[in-house]
């Protein structure tokens, strides 16, 4: 199985310290460079240093490079991470449109990235691991498989079944 991480997810595994090293190695995990770019975004010095620390963790699982991301709005990847030649891939257009149409949800900065990972996910077969009530709604709306980050730790941590 592959999964990808959504930012909210990377943060709750970073805040509860919980240990990657204890995720079953029989599973593929994944992250992309919009998820570094987020964490980049964090206002707060301190909590963005934490945070920066613990994605160096789970990069150790989850290399950031192995998967591109298949649109390229300017300003919203690293260079060298997305398609080359800029432009929307498949899904982002359409996965964009539907965040913004969730009621309560039309002015959120993150929009731009969750549509980016959500794609990548739909593209890439990838199960998403969130915990964001509109994107489990759109993953659902468009077919891409997720799981809240306790249901996640369930299946794959080795602690947890032994």
């Amino acid at each position: 199985m592959k999964y990808m991480f959504d930012t909210n997810a990377l943060n709750q595994i970073i805040k509860q310290r919980i240990d990657a090293s204890d995720f079953d190695k029989n599973h593929e995990y994944f992250i992309t460079p919009v998820q570094y770019s987020e964490i980049l975004q964090t206002n707060n010095s301190t909590v963005r240093e934490k945070l920066l620390k613990g994605l160096e963790i789970i990069r150790e699982i989850a290399p950031m490079g192995r998967v591109h991301i298949h649109s390229a709005p300017w300003g919203h990847f690293p260079w060298g991470h997305g398609p080359w030649g800029g432009g929307n891939g498949k899904y982002y257009g359409q996965v964009l449109k539907k965040l913004s149409e969730c009621p309560g949800n039309k002015r959120r900065r993150g929009n731009n990235s969750d549509a980016l990972i959500i794609e990548t996910c739909k593209m890439d077969g990838m199960t998403l691991i969130t915990n964001d009530r509109y994107v489990q709604k759109i993953c659902v709306d468009i077919g891409v498989d997720w799981l809240t980050l306790d249901t996640f730790l369930g299946i794959v941590c080795v602690d947890a079944r032994n």
